[in-house]
Formats: C-alpha cells, sequence, structure tokens
C-alpha cells in the first residue's frame, strides 16, 4: 500500500503501527478458532473492523484525487511543522501526525496515546471491552472540516494543530508556563495566560513557520466570534480572538518575517510571544522555535506577501516551502478574492507544494539500527493492550446503552 510513488508512500511508519497493532490481535483470534473459543471471535471482529475503520476512511482517501491533493498538501505542512523535531539528535524515532477530515467545526489536534472512542460513528461499537479498544492512538492525528478542502487558506491552521504534537511528545507543558511565568505580566493576568498557555504555545509556532498570513487566517476564522470580547474577564480555553491575532502578529514579527510589521497590536501580546519566541527550549535540544521552524527566516528567507502578488498575477509563489506556499495563498485571497479565484490561485497553490515534495517516504533522522525493534515492539504491546480490554470481562460481552 506504502509502494514508491504511490498515494500512500509518505505513511509507511504510520501504516506500520497500525499494523503492527492490529496484527497482534490478529493472532490471538486465529488461536481462538484453533482451540474451540470461536464463540467468542465474532463480537470482538466486528468492533476491531470498527476501530480499523478509523484508519482506513483516513487513509483510502488518499487514494481518491479529489481529496489526496488536499490531505497531501495538510500532511505537508503538518511535517514542516513537526518534522524537524525528528530530526533532533536523540530525538527517538516517532511516527509523524495524520491528517484527516471530520464533521467537527473547527481543527483538532489528538494527541499519541490517547483515546479515540469518541471519534467513532456512534453506535458502532458493540462491546464495553470494544469501547475500550479504542483507547491508545498510534500515532499523532490531526482533523480539520470538510469545508477546509475547498479553502486552500485555512489549511494554515494545521500548522497549530501539529504544534500541540510538539508540546506533547517533546514534553513541553512545562517550560511553556515557566516562560510565560516569567514573562513581566501583571499578576492577575499570569493566571489566565497559564491557563491558556498550550494554546498561545500553537499559535506561536504556526506563525512562526507561516509568518504573518497565520494571522490574517486567523483573524478571518474567527472574525465572527471575537465582537463583543471582555478581554480582561475572557475565561475559555483559548485566548480571546483578538488577543490570539495580536500575539500571532507578534510571534511573526520576532521570528524575523520579512513582511510582518508592528501595528502596536499589544503589551501582553509582544511579552508573550517573546517569551515564547526568544530563547532556547531544553526539550527542543537547545534551539529557539524560529531555529526549530523557519530557519531561514534568520538570513532573510523567501517573502510570502511577493509571493502572493505571483500568484495573482498568474505565476507561481516561487515559495521554497509548504508553508510559504500556503501561506502566500493565503494572503492573496486577503488582498483580492475576486483575483484569488479568478486566477485559480488555490489549485496552482496546491500543484506548487506537490512539486516541492521530496520523493520516498517520510521520515526524520536516520535511526540507529537497534531502534527500529523497540518501536515495533510497542506497537505491538499496543495491540495486546487491545486485547487486554477485550478480555477486561472473560467469557461476556456488555451491550453499550444508547
Amino acid at each position: 500500500m506504502s509502494r514508491a510513488g504511490g498515494p500512500l508512500e509518505k505513511h509507511r511508519s504510520q501504516l506500520d503501527a497500525v499494523g503492527a497493532l492490529l496484527g497482534a490481535v490478529l493472532v490471538d483470534v486465529r488461536a481462538r478458532l484453533a482451540d474451540g473459543r470461536g464463540a467468542e471471535v465474532p463480537g470482538r471482529v466486528l468492533d476491531l473492523h470498527h476501530v480499523w475503520d478509523f484508519y482506513r476512511t483516513r487513509f483510502l482517501l488518499r487514494r481518491v484525487r479529489e481529496y489526496r491533493r488536499c490531505l497531501d498538501v495538510a500532511d505537508e505542512l503538518a511535517w514542516e511543522c513537526y518534522g524537524p523535531v525528528l530530526g533532533l539528535a536523540g530525538s527517538p524515532p516517532k511516527e509523524p501526525p495524520l491528517v484527516g477530515f471530520s464533521r467537527a467545526a473547527s481543527p483538532r489536534a489528538h494527541r499519541r496515546g490517547s483515546a479515540y472512542h469518541d471519534l467513532l460513528p456512534r453506535g458502532g461499537i458493540h462491546t464495553r471491552e470494544g469501547r475500550q479498544a479504542a483507547a491508545r492512538l498510534p500515532f499523532p492525528v490531526i482533523d480539520v472540516p470538510w469545508s477546509f478542502g475547498s479553502h486552500l487558506p485555512a489549511l494554515l491552521t494545521v500548522a497549530h494543530e501539529a504544534a500541540h504534537h510538539i508540546d506533547d511528545d517533546c514534553g513541553l507543558g512545562p517550560g511553556i508556563r515557566d516562560r510565560i511565568a516569567a514573562a513581566g505580566l501583571p499578576p492577575d493576568r499570569v493566571v489566565h495566560w497559564t491557563r491558556w498557555s498550550g494554546e498561545a504555545f500553537a499559535d506561536v509556532c504556526a506563525a512562526v513557520l507561516c509568518g504573518p498570513a497565520y494571522a490574517a487566517v486567523l483573524a478571518e476564522l474567527l472574525e465572527d466570534t471575537g465582537d463583543g470580547v471582555d478581554e480582561r474577564d475572557f475565561d475559555g480555553p483559548h485566548p480571546p480572538p483578538p488577543a490570539r491575532v495580536r500575539l500571532a502578529a507578534a510571534a511573526a514579527r520576532l521570528a524575523g518575517h520579512a513582511d510582518a510589521r508592528d501595528d502596536g497590536g499589544g503589551r501582553e501580546a509582544d511579552l508573550v510571544a517573546g517569551a515564547l519566541v526568544t530563547g532556547g527550549w531544553s526539550g527542543l535540544r537547545g534551539l529557539s522555535l524560529a531555529q526549530l521552524l523557519a530557519p531561514a527566516r534568520a538570513s532573510g528567507g523567501p517573502d510570502a506577501s511577493a509571493g502572493a502578488r505571483r500568484l495573482l498575477a498568474g505565476g507561481p509563489s516561487r515559495c521554497s516551502s509548504a508553508a510559504g506556499v500556503l501561506a502566500a495563498a493565503a494572503l492573496a485571497f486577503q488582498r483580492d478574492p475576486a483575483a484569488y479565484d479568478r486566477q485559480d490561485v488555490g489549485e496552482r497553490a496546491v500543484a506548487e507544494v506537490l512539486r516541492l515534495r521530496t520523493a520516498g517516504t517520510r521520515a526524520g533522522a536516520a535511526p540507529d539500527p537497534g531502534d527500529e525493534e523497540p518501536r515495533r515492539r510497542a506497537h505491538t504491546e499496543a495491540g495486546h493492550a487491545v486485547l487486554a480490554a477485550l478480555d477486561a470481562t472473560a467469557g461476556s460481552t456488555h451491550p453499550i446503552s444508547p
């Protein structure tokens, strides 16, 4: 399925993870059939098919051209955000995030090892043990709304969700909170920004990678929720929409994006952005976010603003990364939506991103020869955890109440 040049070429490690997880279960099913315990098999097989369907639909959509191109572009952006973590010295080999579509109204990140039974179609799990089986994602997942497939600029939010996986897999949470506590905020504001710390980090990472275009996209997507917000009393899980936009703009400027401007957005945004962008992170081998995510910016990388002008004029953006091309497309839409449609900017930007992809399977730094077996063993152990869940109540099944 992941042959060279095929639609699943970039997903070898993710397919291996699912294969190892379910392979352990298949061995158990065959053993039950062989030793006379066949009566226990049908319910468990139905539930395992339902669990497998979670992965199957995400992979098979990549064999449908209409969806594959969009998902390939989203995967490239997620890889540009998350992939540098895998290249850090001493980092264990891990599967990158897999992007898929969902019915949710906004993007979501589902962390490695988290439960995903609530992501399955309601009513599909036949046993309580089957519900427990869908309890450990073998790799990170990013879901975006189906509507994003027809509006390319919105895909910049994939960088925000990929940043959540950097936070999770690198254990950055305590460091993020420590930096916010030391940012120089008024004491009454530290409490709020500490609560928002993970979301603030994700917005900052997306802005470092994608530049001011991310702030522009964020402002567009949050437009309906930003009016009348009292930022002093806002108690949501994210910072207030206007504060998020200001934070992203400040982060893009501090990261060295040539097209970022100082719009005097606000002292809090500047303090938080400065605390997160400036200085190295111990969990990132001493690199700053700009060094990790956008090293070319420090020496003057391609300008997405100029790329937007070229796209609107009918040419390629000439940006050198998926993030750059998508940022240019987003800025082109912001400047002239009619010309964006007339010049077919979205489709041309997709084609440009896909031309930038390198051949071969996607991977970080080459792992040591001894690293592959522990990873394979970890996925097999996850399969045994599925079995343990299915055996939680020996000899019986428990229908789930609607």
